[in-house]
């Protein structure tokens, strides 16, 4: 968990109170010597920053689900806990190039902290929301776009009939693959710089 004072990310100043946590924390997993890092907040968060920072994969949940998903249908929505969400989402999906598969981003009536407090009811709202988006505005599958989701998807995917997408469980699969394929992030595509390594450790 990284130590940044925010428990869990619902708005823009959360996300960004978080980056520097995130990376730095990645930062230092790196150096126990794991073959790569998976970040649990949806919005991968921190990320790209710490891709800079180390050389094994670090892989976040959202790129990763929502690429996934454009592969498996043509069209696909994302549902998220309550709060400032769907704009950094479809910002990222943007960034991969897969916004217009997007159908919609709804928001629960829900904090992360109620995914986790009571689960039953999150998932019949999750399962109320995906119909909605599947029967209503054509996704063919459906990214939950929350980390506090997982164990979830095969329950909504048994009661709509299209494939959804855990993200916590794809991102580790995704990092499994690219560790087993040897493979890691382009340095070209995330240089590294000993001056930003100094100035993340002298922001404790």
């Amino acid at each position: 968990m990284a130590d940044s004072g925010v428990p869990y990310v619902e708005s823009s100043l959360e996300l960004y109170l978080s980056e520097v946590a995130v990376a730095r924390k990645v930062v230092e997993v790196a150096r126990l010597g794991y073959d790569a890092v998976v970040g649990t907040a949806f919005l991968d968060n921190g990320l790209d920053a710490a891709r800079e920072l180390v050389d094994i994969p670090v892989v976040g949940p959202a790129k990763t689900t929502m690429y996934m998903a454009a592969t498996l249908a043509h069209r696909f929505g994302v549902i998220t806990a309550a709060g400032d969400l769907p704009r950094h989402i479809r910002a990222l999906a943007k960034l991969l190039g897969v916004d217009d598969r997007v159908v919609g981003i709804p928001t629960l009536k829900c904090t992360v902290a109620d995914f986790l407090h009571d689960e039953a009811n999150a998932l019949a709202m999750l399962i109320a929301t995906g119909r909605h988006l599947v029967e209503e505005q054509g996704a063919e599958a459906l990214v939950l776009g929350c980390g506090a989701t997982t164990g979830l998807a095969s329950r909504m995917a048994h009661a709509l009939g299209v494939p959804v997408l855990d993200p916590g469980l794809t991102a580790v699969k995704y990092a499994e693959m690219l560790v087993d394929l040897g493979l890691s992030h382009s340095k070209r595509a995330f240089p590294y710089n000993p001056r930003v390594m100094q100035l993340l450790n002298g922001m404790r």
